[in-house]
C-alpha cells in the first residue's frame, strides 16, 4: 500500500491522460464546481445477491453450503443460514441469498403450485356389504273350474293353484363409510417437487 512519502511514476500514456483531462477543465464552464479528489461513493460489496443451487433438507436456523450459479472463479459456494422457510425433505433445487454484513441468508426457494380437492363437511353412511337370501313358494294365482253332470245332477269342482318362488333377505352384514358432502378444489403453494 502506498504511503505519503513514496515516489510517484508518471509514464507517457499517464502524463497523456491528464493532459486530456487537465485541457477538457480548462476548456470547460468555470462556474461548475471544483473536482473532488475524495471518496465520493462509500465502498460497497457488488455481490449481495446470488443466484445458488443447494442439496437435501434445510432446517429453519440452520447453515448450509450453497453453490453459486453461473461462477466462473472460485470460491464458488457460500454458508447460508436460513431462517424462513423449513425445508425438512430432500428439497434439492435453486435458491437465493443476500449478504447482510458478511452473512449470507436464504431469501427464496423455488415454489410449486398443486391443485387438491379439500372437504368442507363429512357424513357417515352404513352400506350393505353382503346379503344371505332364502326361497319359498307363494300362490300367484288360483285357477277355479266347476262342471255339472245333468245325467245325476252332480257338481264337481276342481281347483289349480299356481306358484312361483320369491326370494327374500335372511341376513345381511354392512360396514360404515364416511361422504364428502362439501367439498372445494384450492391451489397451494408448496416448497419441494
Amino acid at each position: 500500500m502506498a504511503t505519503e512519502r513514496d515516489r510517484v511514476v508518471f509514464l507517457r500514456p499517464d502524463a497523456e491522460r491528464i493532459a486530456r483531462v487537465v485541457r477538457a477543465a480548462e476548456n470547460g464552464n468555470r462556474d461548475e464546481t471544483p473536482l473532488r479528489f475524495g471518496r465520493v461513493f462509500e465502498q460497497r460489496d457488488p455481490k449481495v445477491f446470488r443466484i445458488c443451487t443447494f442439496t437435501g433438507s434445510w432446517n429453519i436456523n440452520a447453515s448450509k453450503t450453497v453453490t453459486f450459479k453461473y461462477a466462473t472463479s472460485t470460491p464458488n459456494t457460500a454458508s447460508a443460514i436460513n431462517l424462513f422457510f423449513p425445508l425438512p425433505h430432500n428439497a434439492d433445487g435453486d435458491c437465493a441469498i443476500a449478504k447482510d454484513g458478511t452473512a449470507w441468508y436464504l431469501i427464496d426457494v423455488r415454489f410449486y403450485t398443486a391443485t387438491a380437492v379439500f372437504s368442507r363437511a363429512t357424513a357417515t353412511q352404513t352400506v350393505v356389504t353382503s346379503i344371505t337370501t332364502a326361497n319359498f313358494d307363494a300362490v300367484s294365482s288360483i285357477n277355479i273350474e266347476g262342471s255339472l253332470n245333468t245325467s245325476d245332477c252332480t257338481i264337481t269342482i276342481s281347483q289349480t293353484a299356481n306358484t312361483q318362488a320369491i326370494s327374500y333377505v335372511t341376513g345381511t352384514a354392512g360396514m360404515n363409510i364416511t361422504l364428502f358432502t362439501d367439498t372445494f378444489t384450492s391451489s397451494f403453494i408448496r416448497f419441494e417437487p
